[in-house]
């Protein structure tokens, strides 16, 4: 039963990030750029508390990358922006051979970056994690 909850909750949490993303509302940025950009996050599980891990993200040539998800076969991907109220929104995936996917979903507003990312492996159930950070200079 408590599976089916966190499944539930999940794939709600997900639609709901999914429908602002792909919203109407939003407008594709064409001259905008996050390429040679690189954040410092920390990330948790959602809904747990306990220290953070930290990550650095990084934008380059088009694609996104996640420094953490390296040491699991996660490669650069490509990745997808908008824009809305002034933020900038992105999405990508990342792929690994053995360990699944790791879809990630942000907001950058001026040196901050927050958002989500859903870890989901073959045969096991898909984890949430929430990160916030800042711009690296």
């Amino acid at each position: 039963m408590r599976n089916f909850i966190y499944s539930t909750f999940f794939f709600l949490v997900l639609g709901v990030c999914l429908s602002v993303i792909v919203s109407s509302e939003f407008n594709a940025v064409a001259d905008e750029t996050l390429d040679g950009k690189s954040f410092s996050i920390n990330y948790t599980e959602y809904g747990k508390s306990g220290n953070p891990t930290k990550d650095v993200l990084i934008f380059k040539d088009g694609k996104f990358q996640s420094k953490d998800c390296e040491q699991y076969g996660f490669g650069p991907a490509i990745y997808e922006l908008a824009s809305k109220d002034g933020a900038t929104l992105f999405e990508s995936t990342l792929t690994s051979e053995k360990e699944g996917k790791v879809e990630w979903e942000g907001k950058v507003e001026g040196d901050s970056i927050t958002g989500n990312f859903m870890w989901s492996k073959p045969g096991q159930e898909p984890v949430l994690y929430t990160y916030a950070g800042s711009l690296k200079k």
